[in-house]
């Protein structure tokens, strides 16, 4: 259900996110081998 409503918010979402870049390198760093390299 959570994943839905998500799914449905990300559809609508047009601004990026301020230091997006900055957390995705800290999540791939903290995450190594979980986050999925289609983000990076």
């Amino acid at each position: 259900m959570i994943d839905l409503a998500i799914e449905q918010a990300a559809k609508k979402w047009t601004m990026p996110i301020k230091d997006w870049k900055q957390a995705l390198n800290r999540f791939a760093i903290q995450f190594e081998g979980r986050l999925p390299l289609s983000l990076h």
